[in-house]
């Protein structure tokens, strides 16, 4: 779970005021609201929300470099991830309106490697992510291997291009960004420019946006923020990563100030004409557009984007009716920037409702306060502190920072930074024998220990699984769609024999059989095992991950997504049946 202590009872008095607010109330209201995530640590960054152009909230947080103990500022420059998307698709745009682009180009024109089977992609495939190109980010070794490797963007599509489509170009939305490293081809083939060369002199200049620019590593650049995640109870580095993966899909760093001006002049025609920007805002119903996704929130028209590359997440939401404009720029893994955006928004549309804490004498709370085992290997200490309790998550290698749960009733107490809640089981005295923690849709029961039990616990060796040798028949019967979460699948699928498993917007993980149903994870400290009926069928799994045993069950009727098994079939330069990797859409994820 993501963590983060909750402000004061005084930050909810000031939140729960009056609904709509002139700017400089909502400005107060707004750092209230923000502040159990600043306490918590989960925002290190800038947010920036504006209305009609103008800002009515802007603040810096957290540390920009946690070794110097140097802080974060306005103009502290952030690597924006995606939100590098609504960048290449209006460079595209201009490229159309003069002529040297054309929205039904093939790929062919501007990457004559492309392979027999994307024929049929044309540009506004690319676009609006219809092509059924898979998404190179997704690859099983992207993370340890691929990511960390300098390459020009043509060494990066050519991973996928032995890989079969998806689904027929046009057929359906699934989010690649394979597509935009395309684009960033088109754009140095139309404009004889390098990428980087053409988004500073056609956008960045013009616009007078002087701290936007294309991300490289090896360059000085003042003022740049470093990279964090939050692991093992401490916090970290966040994993290399290098420059020119993200190429025109994710690599330009920006700050709050520069984006509030992208989006003045995206919106007011000084980009490209109303006619691209009509063109880049439909989404035909898919609620995708060209580098936006098309959606609502609230009641309203939402305009939005997420991104995330090592250490880096950014939000920006626009809702063009109200012309209200919320930016997020983290570097922190941990931040939830688009719960964030998405909450000062409802907050400035009167439309944010949060419980009503009660206070607790302090003898109450001191009575909950202890250990309870949430998993075979995770437990939750807690304290109080103050009027509300103190969570802290613990597993065998897993340490949470402590969160903060204040009080709804005697016996039930919430966490609005990770949406959750925790409900202490009580004997007729008073006295707590355990908890039920609801998030996610899911109940989980922890009964009370001893906090010495706890320890033996967290300090006995795993046993090292040992591989064994299945019939691929074998695994078959598992291949499907799970339930992880609400909003949340874990796809499995078979390929060479043997299984995979791949949670939406993540890579996909090889699964390795300790025997029939048992299954184990060599890139990421994880087990499955497959549950079934009397009739051997697979009804559900359940994921041992973190110490948490999670149960999912089976999804009805379900099949991997079209991959392997339902892909279009095409044949690669060599001949051979193409590959299709089962992605599953990435989101706000790079």
């Amino acid at each position: 779970m993501h963590a983060g202590p909750l402000a004061t009872l005084l930050v909810f008095a000031i939140l729960l005021g009056p609904a709509r607010a002139a700017p400089v109330d909502y400005a107060k209201r707004a750092a209230a609201l923000i502040e159990p995530y600043r306490e918590s640590g989960l925002m290190s960054g800038t947010i920036l929300v504006a209305k009609d152009g103008k800002p009515v909230f802007r603040q810096a947080y957290g540390l920009a470099n946690r070794e110097w103990n140097a802080r974060n500022t306005l103009d502290t420059h952030f690597r924006i991830g995606s939100l590098t998307k609504q960048f290449t698709a209006a460079a595209i745009l201009q490229l159309v309106e003069a002529g040297k682009l054309s929205l039904d180009d093939p790929v062919g024109r501007f990457y004559p490697e492309a392979p027999k089977a994307w024929g049929d992609v044309r540009v506004r495939h690319l676009l609006n992510h219809t092509s059924g190109i898979i998404n190179y980010t997704a690859l099983p070794d992207y993370l340890p291997a691929i990511s960390r490797i300098e390459r020009p963007a043509k060494a990066l599509v050519e991973l996928v291009t032995g890989e079969a489509l998806l689904f027929e170009p046009g057929a359906r939305v699934e989010y690649s960004n394979t597509n935009y490293l395309l684009l960033g081809l088109a754009i140095e083939f139309a404009s004889g420019e390098a990428y980087a060369r053409y988004l500073s002199e056609h956008i960045f200049s013009p616009l007078g946006l002087k701290d936007t620019g294309y991300d490289d590593a090896t360059a000085i650049l003042p003022r740049r923020a470093s990279g964090y995640r939050f692991g093992q109870g401490q916090w970290r580095n966040a994993a290399p990563m290098a420059s020119s993966v993200a190429y025109a899909a994710g690599g330009l760093y920006s700050t709050v100030d520069d984006l509030l001006a992208w989006d003045d002049a995206l919106f007011s025609g000084r980009v490209v004409s109303e006619a691209s920007r009509q063109n880049m805002f439909d989404d035909g119903g898919r609620g995708y557009g060209f580098g936006w996704y098309v959606g609502t929130a609230h009641g309203r028209t939402l305009w939005s984007h997420g991104g995330a590359v090592s250490g880096f997440l950014a939000m920006t939401d626009y809702y063009p009716q109200e012309r209200l404009a919320v930016i997020v720029l983290a570097n922190n893994e941990n931040a939830p920037a688009q719960k964030m955006s998405r909450e000062l928004a409802a907050l400035w549309f009167g439309a944010l409702h949060l419980p009503e804490p009660i206070v607790l004498e302090d003898f109450i709370l001191d009575r909950y306060a202890g250990t309870y085992r949430l998993g075979p290997r995770f437990f939750l200490d807690i304290r109080r502190d103050g009027g509300r309790l103190m969570v802290q998550g613990k597993g065998q290698g897993t340490w949470q920072p402590a969160n903060a749960f204040v009080p709804e009733s005697d016996r039930t107490f919430f966490s609005r930074v990770i949406d959750a809640r925790i409900t202490i089981d009580t004997e007729p005295d008073g006295r707590p024998n355990g908890l039920v923690l609801h998030q996610n849709g899911r109940d989980r029961i922890a009964p009370r220990i001893d906090p010495a039990e706890a320890a033996r616990i967290l300090a006995e060796p795993r046993r090292p699984p040992v591989e064994v040798s299945l019939d691929p028949v074998r695994l078959s019967p598992h291949v499907g769609r799970y339930s992880l979460a609400p909003g949340l699948v874990l796809t499995v699928g078979l390929e060479n024999g043997r299984l995979w498993a791949q949670a939406t917007g993540e890579p996909r993980h090889i699964l390795y059989a300790e025997d029939e149903r048992a299954f184990f994870m060599k890139s990421l400290d994880a087990r499955i095992t497959f549950e079934g009926d009397g009739a051997g069928r697979t009804t559900g799994l359940v994921l041992h991950r973190g110490g948490l045993d999670t149960p999912c069950p089976r999804i009805p009727e379900s099949r991997p997504p079209p991959g392997r098994d339902g892909a279009v079939r095409g044949k690669s330069d060599s001949g051979s049946a193409a590959r299709s990797s089962g992605v599953v859409k990435r989101g706000d994820r790079d």
